[in-house]
């Protein structure tokens, strides 16, 4: 695995290569890097990295003077990775693969002992920060990831050069990545914004936010959260808050206690992804356009107002429709993903009801729940209406004291009849379960909606305000059918607790004092000390602004800022922009580059003088490294003859006077000495060629 090789770099000891403060800085990075990444990390492997980083800075401070021996590393390579295939098996590819460079990069970092070894690891960092973009592509990490390709850079002249100061070395770095950054800029701008050549594969372990399953209470678990969902910018002013249902999962398969999407869904999309066929609804109505920025999930469901479809955008191409209105992306959501969509509000009540819906949302399990099921029994028999029994179910909340708590009771054993009859405390999730599943009883079409409800509005400089929606406002509801209305949005939540759909979850969770209570550091708590909120609103600016304009920086934006500089977008002026787009790149980098050679470019003497040596050199005579340019001259005046000999000692007069005395030589002199030159190389051929004799 390791080959065995000698702890030396060219021109230093094996100790010297050993304390060179690059090493330290390298293992600095890969720690830190590592620990950025620690989500997706196994605990194991950050310990093998802090391992790595404890020995070098051992060895750097002298308390131990000697790396593990190739067998130790080669025995502990075989049993991590063998432990790395135990546990990444069922975690997913992606976990899988940036473990096994994490777990690399950690091996290597112990055996570094040559310059190939530092080469190797530089370039697996690199990597790995590259590897952290997937995960993380805030505005803070990037400059995170930025500081660390300095450290990168700063460690290989620090490895090259350790005699020179890291200060020093420090300056030089930031001067030419400073330098760098404007060429960067335009190359971000003008290159072809290509999709992605490869797709990041599902990592099973790290799926956030929403599951395609519940339990009553799952989302009380999920809302203790303050992380940022996604969020969303409007062409026009938002909807209020009533109407902000952002449909995500609809969940049809209810056993009695949990509810989950359907297997028949499943297979449907399944048979989506493979056909890339696209589920149609009918739109009618008034719609509104949106922009969504949505969080990395590991998931394939997408956010969206009902009823929504792709809006007509280069987006589109990578967004499927299922027959329950969701839209999900092709590819799990690994890093930001930003999309267009657009709603049409009126248009659920206009969509049909297939056979295969009906059958699917009015199952019920056979047992359990028995006194819902004697309950609905004789409310059906009572009410032969579909919408009086409706609005009987609905007042049976209203009339009895049901309590909106983050802090339910576990009810594992008929948890329908004890919410509704003995505990009628609960979250939204209880809410929908009861009403969705009672709704079934009675013979009516129902299933329960998970997504988020409200958002915050936070007003961006000099454009609309955004929402942004946060994983507290995960939300469930019911949709049910009915002939006269067709499909309908039922939220019980809102006949308990109207002012978590109209204020919020925070406002509505006031008198319990339970709004992230498990989180007594968010930043989302502190809304009241108005210093703090409006930091926290600052930071959430910045990342919208970051997110927005940088991370959502796509083709069709590319083309947008191309017909704002050339107007028609013409083969001849992509052209003509591409060329001046080059020309701009070579002015950039002539402004770097020029002063600098203009600075140690040499003078007509000197460069003449240095070719008259090379002439002499080639003649027979070297100038030994001892001898100065006058004592030269005289052996020269010495062996050679007068035709050869009082050139040179002209030349090397006017380069003694330009090099001791500062006196540079223009005019007759530059012209003498261009003569004296060209007569000693003509004299020395003649005298090598036999038609010149010796004369002193």
């Amino acid at each position: 695995m390791f080959k065995k090789q000698k702890l030396e770099t060219k021109g230093q000891s094996p100790m010297q290569s050993a304390r060179n403060i690059a090493l330290l800085l390298l293992a600095a990075t890969l720690v830190l890097v590592s620990f950025s990444l620690y989500s997706s990390v196994l605990t194991w492997i950050l310990l093998l990295v802090v391992c790595g980083a404890v020995i070098r800075g051992a060895i750097y401070f002298y308390y131990y003077k000697h790396l593990p021996s190739i067998r130790t590393l080669n025995l502990l390579a075989l049993l991590s990775i063998l432990g790395l295939i135990y546990s990444a098996l069922s975690a997913g590819l992606l976990f899988g693969m940036v473990n096994l460079l994490i777990l690399a990069c950690a091996l290597k970092l112990m055996q570094m002992r040559s310059q190939k070894d530092v080469y190797q690891l530089v370039i697996s960092l690199f990597f790995l920060i590259g590897c952290g973009f997937i995960f993380n592509q805030s505005m803070g990490f990037s400059l995170f990831y930025a500081l660390m390709s300095l450290t990168l850079l700063v460690s290989l002249a620090c490895y090259h050069a350790p005699s020179i100061s890291i200060e020093n070395h420090l300056k030089t770095i930031s001067i030419l990545s400073l330098q760098a950054l404007p060429i960067g800029l335009v190359m971000f701008l003008v290159l072809p914004q290509l999709s992605p050549l490869w797709h990041t594969p599902k990592a099973k372990g790290a799926q956030t936010g929403l599951s395609e399953q519940i339990t009553p209470g799952d989302i009380a678990a999920l809302s203790q959260s303050s992380e940022l969902a996604f969020r969303a910018t409007f062409e026009d002013m938002p909807p209020v808050a009533q109407q902000r249902y952002w449909r995500a999962i609809v969940m049809e398969d209810f056993n009695g206690k949990t509810w989950k999407v359907h297997s028949y869904r499943q297979k449907m999309r399944e048979l989506q992804l493979k056909t890339k066929q696209q589920f149609n609804p009918k739109l009618s109505g008034a719609y509104f356009n949106y922009d969504v920025i949505a969080e990395p999930t590991f998931q394939p469901w997408l956010y969206a107002l009902d009823i929504a479809v792709p809006a007509p955008t280069q987006s589109s191409r990578n967004i499927l429709q299922s027959g329950d209105f969701l839209l999900f992306s092709q590819q799990p959501l690994a890093s930001k993903y930003q999309y267009t969509v657009r709603s049409y509000p009126d248009a659920l009540s206009h969509q049909p009801l297939t056979l295969a819906d009906k059958k699917i949302n009015l199952a019920v399990p056979e047992k359990g729940n028995q006194r819902t099921q004697e309950w609905v029994s004789g409310l059906r028999s009572q009410y032969q209406d579909n919408h009086e029994f409706v609005e009987a179910l609905l007042r049976h909340f209203i009339d009895n004291p049901f309590i909106y708590t983050l802090r339910p009771e576990v009810m594992l054993v008929d948890p329908v009849d004890r919410f509704l009859f003995d505990n009628q405390a609960g979250f939204c999730s209880h809410y929908a379960s009861a009403l969705a599943y009672t709704l079934r009883l009675g013979g009516i079409p129902a299933r329960i909606v998970t997504g988020y409800q409200g958002g915050e509005s936070v007003q961006n400089t000099g454009e609309l305000p955004y929402l942004s929606i946060y994983q507290y406002d995960a939300h469930a509801w019911v949709e049910t059918w009915s002939d006269k209305t067709g499909w309908q949005r039922i939220d019980p939540t809102a006949l308990v607790s109207p002012d978590r759909i109209e204020f919020g979850l925070r406002q509505a969770m006031l008198e319990e004092g339970s709004f992230l209570a498990d989180s007594p550091f968010a930043l989302a708590k502190l809304t009241n000390i108005a210093w703090l909120n409006n930091i926290r609103l600052f930071l959430a600016d910045l990342d919208y602004n970051w997110s927005r304009w940088v991370l959502g920086f796509n083709s069709e934006r590319q083309r947008d800022l191309f017909r704002s500089i050339l107007g028609k977008l013409t083969p001849e002026r992509l052209a003509m922009f591409g060329l001046g787009i080059v020309f701009t790149i070579g002015l950039l980098l002539s402004l770097f580059f020029l002063p600098h050679w203009l600075q140690n470019r040499v003078s007509t003497t000197q460069r003449l003088y240095l070719k008259a040596l090379s002439a002499i050199d080639k003649a027979g005579t070297t100038r030994a490294t001892w001898q100065g340019p006058s004592a030269f001259n005289q052996q020269i005046s010495d062996h050679y003859p007068t035709m050869v000999s009082e050139p040179f000692t002209h030349i090397t007069q006017l380069y003694l006077r330009l090099s001791y005395q500062n006196i540079d030589n223009i005019g007759a002199s530059v012209l003498n000495v261009k003569q004296c030159h060209r007569m000693m190389r003509r004299h020395l051929t003649q005298l090598k060629t036999g038609l010149l004799k010796y004369q002193v």
